[in-house]
């Protein structure tokens, strides 16, 4: 990259690492995001000394004005799926993932679901392992869930379609990093998670928040609401006897950067 800046458009979290990673290492940052992004998001790209520019509207939005950003300044743009470094990185989670479970895979793995990248490496490492003859077993289940207010990939993929189309008329969620209404690579995560034999699932608002506060009480884990978004969606399979074991849900993050829970969510 030499000296060049970096500009990329984000939800809340990946904005704030990727300023943090340009400070250390001495790169300026340009961080677009919806004015609905989580204060605490908003402040890490502040502190570490990024450029924080925000967009009226939706991640959509946010990722428009970093494209027009990076084309008048000739910046690197670190959008997801414009380079392979995020794909790539998490990759490694899944291999390291492997390797706890003395490389048997999981038989059902379930993702909170923005932009679908997590999913994909999931994907990915999966593929790699087994042609590497790591592991023999079955590539895993992927199950996709996104919040029932902003659900492209669900929809889609319940009405049988090839295509994601954008999600019209967004709704504020506490999932801030789930608000993608128009997925880039959405119509690669449909495809990835019908190949798999998995399934979408949208999960209502006040499941998601429900949840958080269920696995901070029975856990002792405090959860982003992206994640428990997927344990939410997680619990749904089960009821329709389709989460088969063993089964990973991943959460992406900690429920303390997220000033909606100054109220505990209700309990379920």
């Amino acid at each position: 990259l030499g000296a060049r800046r970096i500009v990329m458009p984000s939800a809340g979290n990946a904005g704030g690492a990727w300023s943090l990673y340009a400070a250390r290492v001495g790169l300026p940052i340009t961080v677009t995001m919806a004015e609905s992004a989580p204060e605490t998001n908003r402040a890490e790209v502040r502190v570490a000394g990024g450029e924080l520019v925000l967009v009226d509207g939706t991640m959509a939005d946010a990722a428009r004005r970093a494209r027009e950003i990076a084309e008048e300044s000739g910046a690197f743009l670190a959008a997801t799926f414009s380079e392979p470094y995020r794909l790539e990185g998490k990759k490694t989670a899944w291999l390291e993932t492997f390797d706890r479970l003395g490389w048997r895979l999981p038989r059902t793995v379930v993702f909170p679901v923005g932009g679908g990248v997590a999913l994909l490496a999931c994907a990915k490492a999966a593929e790699e392992a087994r042609s590497l003859g790591l592991t023999s077993d079955p590539p895993p289940r992927l199950v996709g869930v996104q919040p029932a207010r902003c659900a492209p990939i669900v929809r889609a993929f319940e009405q049988g379609d090839e295509k994601v189309a954008p999600w019209e008329d967004v709704e504020l969620t506490a999932a801030a990093g789930l608000r993608v209404p128009a997925p880039s690579e959405g119509d690669l995560v449909l495809r990835a998670v019908r190949a798999s034999g998995g399934r979408m699932v949208a999960v209502p608002e006040e499941d998601l928040r429900a949840w958080v506060g269920r696995l901070a009480r029975a856990e002792g884990v405090w959860a982003c609401p992206e994640g428990a978004a997927a344990v939410a969606g997680a619990a749904r399979v089960a009821e329709r006897g389709e989460l088969e074991g063993p089964c990973v849900v991943y959460n992406t993050g900690a429920g303390s950067k997220y000033a909606w829970l100054d109220s505990p969510p209700a309990a379920a």
